[in-house]
């Protein structure tokens, strides 16, 4: 009987644990700021070379 208590109190920690942090994903999408204010969606690119590889690009 031991067992079985301690198994449903970490069962409730975890439900606990999992509603806390789906909370936290909502209140983090709903206050995420605008990219920006002309309402379009645009990817920003962070990556690659600064300059052409080839002389005729």
């Amino acid at each position: 009987m031991g067992i079985s208590t301690l198994r449903q109190a970490l069962l409730r920690i975890v439900m606990i644990a999992g509603l806390c942090a789906t909370a936290a994903g909502c209140i983090s999408d709903a206050t995420a700021p605008a990219a920006d204010s002309s309402g379009t969606m645009q990817m920003r690119y962070y990556g690659g070379p600064k300059s052409p590889m080839w002389a005729s690009q």
